[in-house]
């Protein structure tokens, strides 16, 4: 019992940690997850290591029902995303096993980190492409760790918080002299990154008018036009009052859910006001097809469209349905998505020609994807997320989502922009947040943001990290598996 609540708590302190940016409480999350299945058997190890990640997806993901309006969709997203801390936990509890002899905490603990990291990596991979929502570095984009970032991205930034919570929960098993060099060796990993990360220097700087027009409220005639119609809106009024006239114009995803493209009244709305403004404009649509929709990123530039990104990544069960004809067999609630997106193909990167920009345009969750965000940095001078994130209410996702942009903009080197329809829009650097709006009203402005060319480690080699992730997770099970059978280090 007293386990089942140290795994229940620690569930619930990463959520914690992650919602309110008190980012220490995730090195406590972290040990409490460890000495839940210190000592257990590989079950038992598993089941404390499941309850653990319930505890922090399930709050972590209220966003799902308010979405669909079910509870069981909460309830079921946090059930999956969990089993894959029932196998951290599982691991685990066989690498703790691992003999009486603490000659070598430090190996151990760095077993358990990899271990970690291969298990989260291939929860954002599969199924369905994965979900790397709840990835453990993003709790720390308020913490010195972050600066890891340009050299590791999320699994170096994640191994050292796993690495100081194991560290920490082992002292109570630990030598003085031990427990002494774990302490100093913490703080040297918490106190480290300061020294790393310098900032590259900016290649140019572009004013860039960032709309947030916000949603129509529910009833309204026409909503999906209205939202068109609000972003049309507050950019003109942006242009006229502003004294510094933008170079770019940023509108969110879905800022037309009617494609521009085909459909008169929501395009002579937009085409019109490009003309008249004389500035280039990136915004959101979709576009239907025979057997689905794209989700589209345009450029718009006064003599027409130059440009288009279609997202690759749909989210199953929100945007696409998979298997859909079987799961309607067991219940209709697939029919609210009743019309399947379809993935599009290339990086996500557009180009600006008047004025020789590269944007990368990752949409919406593709944030939280660092393959797909490195692939869309690099050749690209400014990271843009159109988002739309209204079905999601006043739910902690719009947070989460900007807390992935912030990290992305230290990882990447780039100045990251957040637009989203109703919030949250904001700007962060590789100095932390510049600005940031709330949710549901309207919000215009101009911004000045740096323009950066060099390519960070971390995004140059997001592939063969990928694979390096998994070797040394391999090698971690292998150890413990190994040593458990010896009974010691």
């Amino acid at each position: 019992m007293i386990r089942f609540l140290l795994a229940v708590l620690g569930g619930v302190t990463l959520w914690f940690a992650t919602s309110t940016g008190l980012w220490v409480a995730g090195f406590f999350a972290i040990s409490l997850l460890w000495l839940a299945v210190r000592g257990r058997a590989v079950g038992a190890g598993f089941a404390l290591g499941w309850c653990w990640g319930i505890a922090f997806f399930f709050p972590l993901v209220k966003w799902a029902a308010v979405s669909t309006g079910l509870i069981a969709a909460q309830v079921a997203l946090a059930v999956v995303e969990g089993c894959y801390l029932g196998v951290v936990g599982a691991a685990w509890a066989l690498l703790s096993r691992a003999g009486k002899h603490l000659t070598r905490p430090w190996l151990r603990a760095l077993a358990a980190t990899a271990i970690f990291l291969a298990v989260e990596q291939l929860r954002g991979m599969w199924p369905y492409g994965g979900l790397p929502w709840g990835t453990l570095a993003f709790t720390f984009t308020t913490s010195p760790l972050v600066s890891y970032a340009p050299y590791g991205s999320t699994a170096l930034v994640g191994g050292a918080a796993v690495l100081i919570g194991v560290l920490a929960a082992m002292t109570l098993s630990m030598s003085y002299l031990q427990i002494a060099a774990s302490v100093v060796a913490a703080l040297v990993l918490v106190i480290a990154p300061v020294i790393l990360l310098v900032g590259a220097r900016s290649s140019g700087s572009l004013n860039v008018a960032i709309v947030q027009g916000n949603v129509a409220p529910r009833g309204t005639q026409d909503r999906a036009l209205a939202v068109t119609e609000n972003h049309v809106r507050a950019t003109r009024e942006l242009v006229k009052a502003s004294e510094t006239k933008p170079d770019l114009i940023l509108w969110p995803e879905s800022s037309s859910d009617r494609d521009i493209r085909v459909d008169d009244a929501a395009g002579s709305l937009v085409f019109d006001m490009v003309a008249d403004l004389g500035i280039p404009l990136v915004m959101g649509t979709q576009s239907y097809v025979e057997g689905g929709r794209y989700n589209d990123v345009l450029v718009i530039e006064p003599d027409g469209i130059a440009d288009r990104y279609s997202k690759q990544h749909p989210v199953p069960f929100g945007e696409y349905i998979p298997h859909r004809e079987l799961i309607h067999k067991i219940t209709d609630v697939v029919d609210q998505v009743s019309t399947d997106m379809l993935p599009g193909t290339g990086k996500a990167q557009v180009k600006v020609p008047s004025l020789g920009l590269r944007l990368a345009v990752p949409i919406c969750f593709e944030v939280a994807y660092t393959d797909i965000v490195a692939e869309a940095v690099r050749g690209s001078q400014l990271l843009v997320i159109p988002t739309n994130n209204a079905s999601f209410g006043t739910s902690e996702l719009s947070s989460q989502q900007f807390s992935m942009t912030a990290f992305r903009a230290v990882e990447t080197g780039r100045t990251a922009i957040q637009v989203s329809t109703s919030g949250i829009s904001g700007v962060a650097d590789h100095h932390g947040v510049v600005y940031e709006t709330d949710l549901f009203t309207k919000d215009a402005r101009v911004v000045q943001v740096a323009l950066y060319d060099r390519t960070t480690f971390a995004t140059s080699t997001a592939a063969p990290r990928r694979v390096i992730v998994f070797v040394l997770g391999a090698l971690g099970a292998i150890l413990a598996i190994g040593m458990s059978r010896q009974g010691r280090l």
